[in-house]
């Protein structure tokens, strides 16, 4: 399991709907939506967790309800459960709907996540790899990956994409940091290693 992944902040959307009631006495589509934008970010996961899963239920292609269902469940430490969700969101980008690149950065950070507290490291890779081909700027994709060949035991290619992750750190999202390996439980097995530690203090840790 990939422990060190990381969890990434997250600002929620406040979605806009074409709402019309979808039941008797319930509340409209843009209702719900604002109620659940309103539980994400006051922080309230289960019960965001309810109205996004309503909302994707009322309309199957809302791609930011099954994004949002995705990190409320990923909130909640419920990794298996957040990965379909994620999944479909990713699908109906592939269909031609879009994110917002911030947005489907974070997509892909927590579906990658999700995979590897599962120990889903197959699915990393495939995720990943054409998400490096797309948006070949992006650091995290890099560390992730280092994260993944990390469980798998390839040193070399943990050394390179660590490199190739912090080369990009300028590109880091408005607001975040980039991870420090030292502490990474996913890296705990090289933190002795001397090719680690020389590389550790080029990238200006001591």
């Amino acid at each position: 399991m990939l422990s060190g992944f990381r969890l990434v902040r997250l600002s929620c959307l406040l979605l806009i709907v074409d709402g019309v009631c979808a039941a008797q006495g319930a509340l409209s589509q843009a209702e719900l939506t604002k109620r659940a934008s309103r539980e994400f970010a006051g922080e309230h996961y289960a019960e965001a967790e309810r109205d996004f899963r309503e909302l994707t239920r009322a309309d199957p292609s809302n791609l930011e309800s099954y994004a949002y269902l995705g990190h409320a469940l990923f909130r909640q430490k419920k990794y298996e459960a957040a990965i379909a969700p994620y999944e479909k969101a990713l699908d109906l980008e592939k269909r031609g709907k879009a994110l917002p690149q911030k947005d489907h950065r974070i997509l892909i950070d927590q579906l990658v996540m999700s995979y590897g507290m599962d120990g889903q490291l197959q699915k990393v890779h495939a995720v990943l790899d054409p998400a490096i081909q797309q948006d070949p700027e992006y650091p995290l994709n890099y560390y992730n990956l280092a994260c993944a060949y990390a469980e798998d035991g390839d040193k070399p290619k943990v050394l390179a994409n660590l490199q190739r992750a912090f080369d990009r750190k300028a590109n880091i999202l408005n607001g975040e940091q980039m991870p420090d390996p030292r502490a990474d439980s996913s890296f705990q097995k090289y933190v002795g290693d001397a090719d680690f530690v020389s590389l550790m203090k080029k990238l200006g840790y001591k």
